[in-house]
Parts: structure tokens; C-alpha cells; sequence
């Protein structure tokens, strides 16, 4: 049994199928990187696993606004995300809320969450010349 396919049938089936697979694509790569942070115990729980040990589990919280578009800073601290394997391009122009915690040694811990997925963050050393780390660890 043999089927014939018009080039229009065709170029269709092809074109659903690259479809899919860019939709595929999308959906596996952002689940792959998704670190899903509801309370604060999980949140400590991570920082803990990347070697920092915390004065205690209190934390401050604020709303910011990731911009549409990124000024030499934010490209500098997209730059720091991409080494963790995390890159603010996709929340430009979203809400996020950043949780704070303090470290034993005086750091700054910041965990960037957007609807509960970790999408980005750093560890500050808040002396004047002090340096900001990755969320690759310590």
C-alpha cells in the first residue's frame, strides 16, 4: 500500500514536527535547570548544600523587577548566573522576589525565585572590596 502526499501535506507534517520539537525543547531545558524553592527550609536546605553555613534561618525578602533591558550591571550579573547555569534573559520584564540570608562569615546570600523556581542568585562578601560569587558554591 503506498500513500502520496501533496507538497502541501507535506511541508505541513514537516512543519509540525520542527514545532514540536522546539516546544519539546523549550519545556525540557527549563525543568532541567528548575530548582523548586517553596519555604524557607528548602531554601536554607540549598544554601546549606553549597557548602555556606548560615547565621540562622531568618531572611529578608524584597520585590524587584528584572529589566527589559540589561545596563552594563545586569549584563555583568547575568554573566555570574550563566556560570551556575541560570541566565535572567527570560525573566526581562517579570517580578521576582529576592530572599537574603547571612552567612557565619559576614556574606550575603541571595536566592532570586520566580513562582517558586530558583532562577538565579549570588553569594556577596559585603566588605569594600569584597567580591560576589556564583551559586556554584563557595
Amino acid at each position: 500500500m503506498y500513500f502520496t502526499l501533496t507538497k502541501k501535506s507535506l511541508a505541513l507534517i514537516i512543519f509540525i514536527t520542527v514545532l514540536s520539537f522546539f516546544i519539546l525543547a523549550q519545556f525540557f531545558s527549563v525543568k532541567a535547570n528548575s530548582t523548586k524553592l517553596c519555604t524557607n527550609a528548602q531554601r536554607v536546605e540549598f544554601i546549606e548544600r553549597l557548602g555556606v553555613v548560615l547565621q540562622n534561618d531568618e531572611y529578608s525578602k524584597k520585590n524587584v523587577v528584572i529589566p527589559q533591558e540589561f545596563d552594563k550591571v545586569y549584563l555583568k550579573y547575568n554573566q555570574l548566573q550563566l556560570e551556575a547555569g541560570f541566565d535572567l534573559n527570560a525573566y526581562r520584564g517579570k517580578q521576582v522576589e529576592i530572599y537574603t540570608y547571612r552567612s557565619n562569615d559576614g556574606k550575603l546570600v541571595n536566592l532570586m525565585i520566580h513562582k517558586n523556581i530558583l532562577i538565579g542568585g549570588d553569594i556577596a562578601d559585603v566588605k569594600v572590596d569584597g567580591q560576589m560569587l556564583s551559586l556554584k558554591g563557595k
